[in-house]
């Protein structure tokens, strides 16, 4: 019976993590599928196959990348920005979206600049700093286990603890919910 449980664990051990990494690649195949797909197969049924709106929207990043960094596109897309910059409620929602794009796409060390313990509710919880100002940090707490959602707290610099942890080894601690803790940092397995 040991036997036939250790081989039961080990095949969840292999299986759980390669299915969901698939289930979630499908998903995103076909959230950006469906951006241009369905465009195609509306408008182009004959030609739409699957793939072909991942492909369009790849093709179409390129293209506007490539005019973003040549003097006649930046003219064309500055235009473009302008307009939605203007118009009064869609201004917000593309200057946030800008915003959290760009801040994201700088080198990954500004995004966190450290990880801190502080106290929350009845215990403690890790965060990560995000900022500083007025002798205080802006830390986001991480919810589990999506942690592009979450809180931000603004506290005092002396109501934190600043942990000797990587930020990555901090973002594994809660993504695994705990499971995976700093120690674990040297191991191979």
């Amino acid at each position: 019976m040991k036997v036939l449980k250790k081989h039961f664990i080990s095949g969840i051990i292999f299986i759980v993590p390669i299915s969901i990494s698939i289930w979630v690649l499908l998903k995103i195949f076909v959230f950006l599928e469906n951006i241009l797909g369905n465009f195609f197969k509306r408008f182009f049924p004959n030609i739409y196959t699957p793939g072909i709106g991942l492909f369009s929207l790849v093709f179409l990043i390129f293209l506007v990348g490539f005019l973003a960094n040549n003097f006649l596109g930046k003219k064309i897309l500055n235009l473009i920005e302008n307009f939605f910059e203007n118009v009064p409620f869609l201004s917000r929602i593309f200057k946030f979206t800008k915003n959290v794009i760009l801040k994201i796409t700088e080198k990954k060390e500004n995004i966190f600049k450290g990880v801190v313990k502080i106290k929350f509710q009845s215990g403690y919880t890790i965060g990560f700093i995000t900022g500083e100002f007025d002798n205080q940090f802006c830390i986001f707490i991480p919810t589990v286990p999506n942690i592009s959602t979450g809180i931000v707290l603004i506290l005092p610099k002396d109501k934190v603890e600043i942990l000797n942890i990587s930020v990555e080894d901090a973002i594994k601690l809660v993504v695994s919910m705990g499971i995976f803790t700093p120690s674990h940092a040297s191991d191979k397995d």
